[in-house]
């Protein structure tokens, strides 16, 4: 039962990266509409930076989960390395306890901020006016995935589990 949950928490990180990945190829495409616009024909979209950021933060936030999937966050091993197999878990599994309380905390606040965003209706200050609760989803989301993706991790360091890394 418990690979089954996990599974499913690696298939939630792999929609997260397919879908980052189709934000990047949405950044591509405006900035080139973008650039088409004012070279042939004088004129601007007047919204390529502002929606390239806010797919840009989409992109990041939306591959957080599989990034530790995939084992590919930045880590520092100068301790880790030193030890042997058994204290090096238990160290791992508390570090990854300490990771996802700390991204629960955030996400907690990213659900906060965005219930603040839409309740008073707060919107870009740009000539799209854009409702900023809708790019602010995304934060959540992906915080959302990388906590889920935590508890795969920790899931998977337990000693009695049959995917042990």
């Amino acid at each position: 039962m418990m690979e089954k949950f996990v599974k499913g928490i690696d298939t939630f990180s792999k929609l997260g990266a397919y879908l980052s990945a189709l934000c990047m190829l949405a950044i591509v495409s405006l900035i080139v509409v973008e650039i088409v616009c004012r070279t042939f024909f004088n004129f601007s979209t007047f919204i390529a930076d502002e929606y390239s950021g806010y797919l840009m933060v989409a992109a990041v936030m939306a591959g957080l989960g599989f990034t530790l999937e995939s084992d590919s966050h930045i880590r520092i091993s100068i301790l880790t390395t030193k030890l042997s197999p058994e204290p090096k878990r238990y160290l791992e599994l508390v570090a990854t306890l300490v990771a996802m309380a700390i991204t629960i905390f955030i996400f907690y606040h990213a659900v906060l901020m965005i219930y603040d965003t839409y309740s008073y209706g707060m919107l870009a200050d740009s000539i799209s006016e854009t409702p900023l609760y809708i790019p602010q989803i995304m934060v959540a989301v992906g915080l959302f995935g990388l906590a889920l993706q935590l508890l795969a991790h920790f899931v998977r360091r337990l000693p009695f589990c049959s995917r042990n890394h």
